[in-house]
């Protein structure tokens, strides 16, 4: 299984049991220095709103280019020899940037794109053995940092110019623990990151660390409950700056929501309780006007799920419509703001070989999903970019191959 980007890979793994069991080399382009873009484009608000979505060209190892890309029904399961995946999209200065893993085994990945229609590899990443992406941020500084791990540690990647990057592995948990990180974030202090320690006995602690610069870090206090805890994603609430981070508590594929705030920077972060959290787990949240949004999957498996709060300490769970599908197995994995809406993405389980799903909300307690797209077949999601244009990431081509994979919005 692999290190970063664990709730991907257990999507995936969810769409092979449920279908197949019928169970529930191109130069890498150097980018000058990267700023955070807030804008959206016009194309980027009417592909919210329900436009097409174009597949990009995103660049391979030769073992999936050689693959086919319509296996025969009968070869099912056709389990791939290699797979690609993307697990975060950042806006840099000139460019796009995709972050993720190769496997097996696994070696942490870059992609950029001038344009979001072609995808190159970055061949000047760090990439040991055992290591992957699972999320990155741009800072104010446009300072790129980007988390997950390496060996069996939590990793930090960064760079200034998008082209040459530092690996930090920091101090392990000890006692035969590995330990992972899964989100970051950028706060006015610096950078917050998070994820889990994983105990020699497998079960999941969640971590929280904090930096002034995103090259040196500190392990955060954390107060976590009895059982299985983990941080999925991280935001700041706009209005109060507090810093939000959610995750799971109890089994990571049917456990209930978890949210823990910070006032002082990420140092310290205290739990919050809610009896909206009961109905599942959450695996990302973005925030906003006028509030935040965290996302994820009902803890039967039987659809999607959504949260909203209007400062990080209160929440309510969205309302059911859009969110179902017909009681077999959908997940939200990533939500973004985008311009006036919040846009969602994930996979859901269906009568072919699982698709890609997006949604679209104007205040994250209701949601509509949007029409299918015939290039979203065999395809899950695992990230949004809202600006300065909107697009998705994951991979495609199951059951015969698992590609990364970039769709961007056209308008429409």
């Amino acid at each position: 299984m692999r290190l970063s980007g664990l709730l991907r890979v257990s999507a995936l793994l969810a769409i092979a049991a449920l279908v197949v069991a019928c169970d529930s080399a191109m130069p890498s382009r150097v980018l000058p220095s990267p700023i955070a873009i807030t804008s959206l484009t016009a194309a980027g608000r009417s592909a919210a709103a329900g436009a097409a979505w174009i597949a990009a060209r995103v660049e391979q190892p030769a073992s999936i280019e050689a693959a086919p890309t319509d296996a025969p029904v009968f070869c099912s399961p056709c389990h791939p020899s290699v797979g690609t995946y993307i697990d975060s999209l950042v806006a840099v200065r000139g460019g796009y940037l995709a972050f993720g893993f190769d496997q097996p085994p696994s070696h942490a990945a870059l992609w950029s794109s001038a344009d979001a229609a072609t995808w190159r590899r970055v061949a000047g990443l760090p990439a040991p053995e055992r290591s992957s992406i699972a999320a990155a941020v741009v800072g104010p500084d446009g300072t790129v940092v980007a988390v997950g791990a390496s060996g069996g540690v939590a990793a930090v990647w960064s760079s200034a110019d998008g082209a040459s990057w530092t690996l930090t592995s920091l101090p392990g948990p000890g006692f035969g623990a590995t330990e992972t990180l899964t989100a970051v974030a950028a706060t006015g202090r610096g950078y917050v990151a998070g994820g889990y320690v994983e105990s020699a006995a497998a079960v999941r602690t969640a971590s929280l660390w904090w930096s002034t610069d995103g090259a040196a870090w500190t392990r955060a206090t954390v107060e976590t409950s009895t059982g299985p805890t983990e941080v999925t994603g991280i935001a700041v609430d706009p209005a109060t700056a507090t810093l939000v981070a959610v995750g799971i508590t109890g089994d990571e594929r049917r456990g209930a929501a978890a949210v823990w705030c910070s006032t002082d920077g990420g140092g310290t972060w205290l739990s919050v309780a809610s009896a909206a959290f009961a109905i599942g787990r959450m695996l990302a949240v973005a925030s906003g006007m006028p509030g935040l949004v965290a996302v994820g999957e009902l803890q039967d498996q039987t659809g999607a799920a959504a949260w909203f709060s209007a400062d990080g300490s209160t929440w309510v769970a969205a309302d059911r419509s859009g969110l179902d599908n017909g009681g077999l197995q959908m997940v939200m994995t990533a939500v973004a703001r985008t311009g006036s809406s919040f846009v969602a993405a994930g996979w859901r389980t269906d009568s072919a070989n699982g698709s890609a799903v997006v949604w679209r909300s104007s205040d994250g307690r209701t949601w509509v999903h949007l029409p299918q797209q015939a290039t979203f077949s065999g395809a899950g999601l695992s990230s949004v970019l809202g600006s300065p244009m909107l697009m998705v990431a994951g991979t495609m081509g199951w059951p015969d191959t698992h590609a990364a994979q970039v769709w961007t919005a056209s308008g429409g």
